[in-house]
């Protein structure tokens, strides 16, 4: 009875730290996802911010640059990471269209 426990509980673990996400269990190579089309209306305006945030990116860049003290450039760094963390999801969305075509 122990020893079955053992081994339902390890069993348990393991399949608790699976990492392989539950669409490669469904994945068949032969039928391909469909790529996301790159409308230009949708494009347009996530173009644009991604602009937008790349130009503030380099201007806070430029600030930490110019500041001398190192205590001052903290609060620049935490705007350059709150700018990263904005810019990455919608870069990341421009390659999906990027790549599909």
């Amino acid at each position: 009875m122990m020893r079955s426990l053992v081994l339902v509980a390890a069993a348990v673990a393991l399949a608790g730290c699976s990492v392989v996400p539950p669409q490669a269990y469904t994945y068949d190579p032969t039928h391909p996802q469909p790529k996301p089309v790159a409308d230009a209306v949708l494009v347009a305006p996530l173009t644009d911010r991604v602009a937008q945030l790349q130009i503030e990116l380099n201007a806070v860049r430029t600030k930490i640059a110019e500041q001398p003290d190192t205590w001052k450039r903290l609060s620049l760094y935490a705007e350059e990471n709150r700018i990263h963390r904005r810019l990455g999801p919608l870069q990341r969305e421009l390659a999906q269209y990027a790549s599909a075509r």
